[in-house]
């Protein structure tokens, strides 16, 4: 069955992901990654056919709007996870490096790398716990070290991932397994030489894909489960 979304390239082809893969989603400026991801979260309903993921799922886009900016870390936390108590919420966040005062700091005072460390808590810690995690340009605007506590806490998440970047020393940290090019269409890449030659390609390129929320194209692909 075809997929018609709302904004992007077109696309023919799809893929299932199925047990805890870890999946890169790499493609040029405009291609239509971030239109696929949300789509597969549910974010934005597809013109045509359909986009279903069988588990519970997150997805942290790139603007990182999931945080109330009124609400402290602690609480915004809270929020995703209603029946936990406040002692095991700030000893979830205390692993994110939110300790003591940092867990009660307002979301709209953290700098980037505290806000997308908040964020990721604030998934990771969901109730239900996410089968399928998405991650738009997550290291986008990271230092060094918030790239490195990104990995460290992808390291414990046991379940699926999809992740669009081009970052390929975060890519290969985080134990990617297959690596999906939307590039017209969906083309799996096996061989890393292939991979690390269009990365480089692609660089200078605006990482931001704001383009795909200003120009309604049609996507047409087929299948696409979680």
């Amino acid at each position: 069955m075809d997929l018609t979304l709302r904004y992007g390239a077109r696309v023919k082809g799809g893929f299932d992901l199925r047990g805890p893969e870890r999946i890169a989603l790499v493609g040029r400026n405009g291609a239509g990654k971030t239109t696929l991801l949300r789509t597969i979260g549910g974010e934005l309903e597809p013109l045509g056919g359909e986009a279903r993921a069988h588990v519970p799922l997150r997805f942290l886009p790139q603007r990182l709007d999931v945080l109330d900016d009124e609400l402290s870390v602690a609480e915004n936390v809270a929020r995703f996870a209603p029946d936990a108590t406040n002692n095991r919420v700030r000893a979830r966040l205390a692993r994110f490096l939110f300790k003591g005062a940092k867990a009660d700091q307002r979301a709209a005072t953290l700098s980037g790398g505290e806000r997308f460390r908040a964020a990721l808590a604030a998934l990771l810690l969901a109730e239900p716990a996410p089968q399928l995690l998405m991650l738009d340009e997550p290291t986008n605007n990271l230092d060094m070290a918030s790239v490195r506590q990104l990995s460290t806490a992808l390291e414990s998440y046991e379940g699926a991932l999809i992740v669009a970047s081009h970052d390929l020393p975060f890519l290969e940290s985080i134990g990617i397994t297959r690596w999906l090019l939307l590039d017209g269409e969906l083309k799996e890449f096996g061989d890393l030489a292939a991979i690390t030659e269009f990365i480089e390609s692609t660089k200078g390129a605006d990482a931001e894909e704001e383009v795909e929320e200003a120009a309604a194209e049609v996507v047409d692909s087929s299948r696409i489960t979680a």
